[in-house]
């Protein structure tokens, strides 16, 4: 073992090569609701959900295992739909699918475990960050919170079907997310001392790569690149500005951690993809700037406490 649970993936050596593994679940009624995502849907994010997790690490996603649990009354179409969209962010991502099991299970249940390899730059962690190193952000963040507050409410409320119109981009952000595999090893490429994807929302996740390095950090709220629509869902929802921001995760965007002379080869390695410097790690927390509900707790997902 060369690195242990803790991080997005981990790293084992087996003879003279290092592999990166990583697995997560969906689980119907928790990370998805057919009628919200099609069958497709759950599919592709099943699958980008870890191959992201590799992209992190700055690696390379080589293959996949995909076990399915299913009730016994399930359309056989379902099923087909589920593994075509796995099958389709497999494709676009390089990555073969090797096995995996099927099971007869009380409700819709997919698994996927992706292994891949380190890219040429080596294994970014998320440990590597040091105070004075800037924090960076691909692309936008908080577009599937809102996506998914919108698609819940959509049915029955004429705002918010009327916000989904306006913004069809936040339901895809919800649906579809892309996994930063290039991003993550041009990232790496470019000098980046600590990576993450944002899964369980910025606050949390950011707060991860603080924690595994020891340090703390500054940022700040105007700075952060907000998905287009999120300003007036947060509105329609009545939160305060910045929840779906730094609370609502399932973005698979990354947090990278780079020093500040290496920022420009960064913009340089990533473009076309947008990354904004939102704030730097710092020796220990400075209170979040621009909040303008303080009670604004940044804490994310977590499956073991009651959600709202």
């Amino acid at each position: 073992m060369v690195l242990g649970p803790g991080d997005d993936a981990a790293a084992v050596r087996i003879g003279d090569a290092t592999a990166l593994a990583t697995a997560d679940i969906l689980l119907e009624g928790v990370h998805f609701e057919i009628g919200l995502s099609t069958p497709a849907d759950v599919g592709w994010k099943a699958m980008a959900v870890n191959v992201s997790d590799i992209a992190a690490m700055g690696g390379v996603p080589r293959f996949a295992l995909v076990s399915l649990g299913a009730p016994a009354t399930t359309a056989i179409r379902t099923l087909t739909r589920i593994y075509e969209g796995l099958d389709e962010c497999a494709r676009a991502c390089g990555v073969a699918v090797v096995g995996g099991d099927t099971v007869r299970a009380d409700g819709l249940i997919v698994s996927v475990a992706a292994i891949g390899e380190p890219g040429d730059a080596g294994i970014v962690t998320r440990g590597g960050a040091r105070p004075g190193d800037l924090i960076c952000v691909t692309g936008s963040v908080g577009g599937a919170a809102a996506g998914l507050a919108l698609l819940h409410a959509a049915w029955n409320d004429e705002r918010a079907a009327l916000l989904l119109e306006r913004y069809p981009k936040l339901a895809a952000l919800h649906r579809r997310p892309t996994p930063r595999v290039r991003e993550g090893l041009a990232a790496a490429r470019a000098g980046a001392t600590a990576m993450i994807d944002i899964s369980d929302g910025l606050g949390v996740d950011l707060g991860h790569i603080c924690k595994a390095s020891k340090a703390g950090h500054s940022m700040e709220l105007e700075q952060i690149p907000i998905a287009d629509g999120v300003e007036a869902t947060e509105a329609w929802a009545g939160v305060a500005p910045g929840s779906f921001v730094l609370s609502g995760g399932d973005d698979y965007e990354l947090i990278i951690a780079i020093p500040p002379n290496r920022l420009d080869e960064l913009h340089r390695a990533l473009a076309p993809t947008p990354v904004t410097r939102i704030g730097e790690f710092t020796d220990g927390d400075v209170p979040l700037q621009g909040v303008v509900d303080r009670s604004l707790d940044p804490k994310g997902w977590d499956h073991f406490e009651e959600q709202a």
